[in-house]
């Protein structure tokens, strides 16, 4: 199965129509929220209309590096395992989102597995973080999950890559 360029075109459209929507109805319901580094109000804020701006942007970009992948001419991932892993990504930050919402201090726990598996899994790839930031958007704005799972993204690929390579020298030996 192939990621066309007009389901591209579609999934960013969507993206786009979602997130001016959310800003919209918070810009006549009170006004646009602004997020804080850190949550510091100290620290630089960033309004989420920045999101309706960045989004639609990273999304098309993400996707464009999905369909580089899933369309190769012999791809390593399928489609439905594309979607899968995006799933559990938006899963996991809607998890997140929920847990920082109403208060339930778990988040620390759920951040230590996401990081255990990462030693596992390729966490590293496109899919997961734009389920990631989907999934985190609503709550947290946009730019924020998109630095801090950027950030995590490269985290991951360290680990997932030096896991791999140490594997490889101390492993065992085939003959």
């Amino acid at each position: 199965m192939k990621l066309s360029r007009n389901l591209r075109f579609l999934i960013t459209f969507s993206v786009t129509l979602l997130v001016w929507g959310h800003i919209l109805w918070d810009h006549f319901h009170g006004g646009i929220p602004t997020h804080y580094l850190l949550h510091d109000k100290d620290m630089p804020g960033i309004p989420n209309w920045w999101g309706g701006i960045v989004l639609p942007f990273f999304t098309w970009l993400l996707l464009y590096r999905i369909q580089k992948r899933v369309n190769a001419p012999d791809p390593k991932d399928t489609l439905p395992l594309v979607v899968y892993r995006f799933l559990a990504a938006l899963a996991a930050a809607l998890l997140i989102a929920v847990l920082f919402v109403t208060g339930i201090d778990l988040i620390d726990y759920i951040m230590l597995g996401i990081l255990a598996l990462a030693f596992i899994f390729p966490l590293y790839k496109s899919e997961y973080l734009l389920g990631w930031v989907l999934g985190s958007a609503f709550t947290f704005g946009a730019i924020l999950p998109i630095g801090f799972g950027s950030i995590l993204c490269l985290l991951f690929f360290i680990l997932y890559s030096g896991t791999r390579a140490l594997i490889k020298v101390f492993g065992p030996k085939r003959s």
